[in-house]
């Protein structure tokens, strides 16, 4: 096992310690199960918001325009793609909104972005940046409308989301050169650094409030877990492959890298939050985030390999 996946395996690691953390809170009584909506209410609107902020304090470069460009474009190529294909398996499945979310939407902002800062260094966090923003514009929209089973998007509504505001505004300090003075910029970046934490601690305190974990239910959690974890980033693997964005400059490989591995990671913690947000299957989305979390151990690291592989042949 080389560093890099060492890294990220390690990472995985502490991450699902932070969510039996959770569980065992709940379960011991030391908190409520109450808290974990409180907990995401708070994630939403205050702790993620400064973390996607705070990303965009980095010097501006014609590289990182390039990069950021085409971070961008694979974010976009993967979610066109994901909701096309979910939302034809959707009608033949019968798959739930809880179901077909899990399947789009991974734990990019949550889990990716301590990844890639431990394993590449904080200077490819602002990548990782980009291909959350373009999850956040695409849950505050198609997510949130598949979840509510609104036909319409409100978009009005999902543009004045605070994540989306926040995009916004970490863009244009970032083209500006806008630094955020002391002691906001500080008190905001540690507010962001708890967002693994804090969002790791809200699933956790859902999954301890599981109950009726009948057959069926696991079937249907197993589907999504490997559409989720390893059809979507071999599409995606292929798709980029076969364009040959890998190539286009020095640094695009490793910047197309933390895109397949968006594309891979486990279910996204916001489904889950959403579920509680607006009460639908919160019991259901827990429990695919929890088992998306426990077989990404071994699926994240055996995906730098492929990649790398691949890669190297195309």
């Amino acid at each position: 096992m080389d560093e890099m996946t060492l890294v990220f395996f390690q990472q995985i690691v502490k991450m699902f310690l932070m969510l039996l953390i959770g569980f065992a809170a709940v379960k011991l009584r030391l908190m409520p199960a109450s808290a974990g909506k409180g907990l995401s209410q708070v994630t939403v609107a205050v702790i993620r918001p400064c973390a996607i902020i705070c990303a965009f304090q980095v010097a501006l470069t014609r590289e990182r325009l390039l990069g950021l460009g085409l971070a961008i474009l694979g974010a976009f190529l993967t979610h066109a793609v994901l909701i096309a294909v979910t939302g034809l398996l959707g009608r033949r499945l019968r798959l739930s909104p809880v179901e077909q979310l899990s399947m789009v939407y991974s734990n990019s902002g949550n889990l990716l972005m301590p990844l890639i800062a431990a394993s590449m260094g904080q200077e490819w966090v602002f990548y990782t940046c980009a291909y959350i923003g373009v999850v956040q514009l695409f849950v505050w929209t198609h997510g949130k409308s598949t979840i509510c089973r609104e036909p319409q998007i409100d978009w009005k509504r999902a543009l004045m989301n605070i994540n989306i505001l926040a995009m916004v505004t970490g863009c244009l300090l970032f083209c500006l050169q806008i630094s955020i003075p002391a002691p906001l910029g500080p008190a905001m970046e540690s507010l962001g650094n708890t967002l693994g934490a804090a969002s790791m601690l809200s699933i956790g305190i859902s999954f301890a409030t599981l109950q009726d974990l009948d057959l069926r239910r696991i079937s249907r959690v197993l589907g999504v877990t490997f559409f989720r974890l390893i059809l979507s980033p071999l599409m995606m693997l292929a798709i980029f492959l076969l364009l040959r964005l890998h190539t286009l400059f020095p640094s695009a490989q490793q910047i197309l890298l933390i895109t397949i591995l968006g594309a891979g990671a486990p279910s996204a913690v916001v489904v889950t939050q959403l579920a509680q947000l607006y009460d639908r299957e919160i019991d259901h989305a827990s429990l695919i985030g929890v088992v998306t979390m426990m077989c990404s151990l071994v699926t994240l690291p055996a995906l730098i390999w492929v990649y790398g592989t691949a890669a190297a042949l195309f």
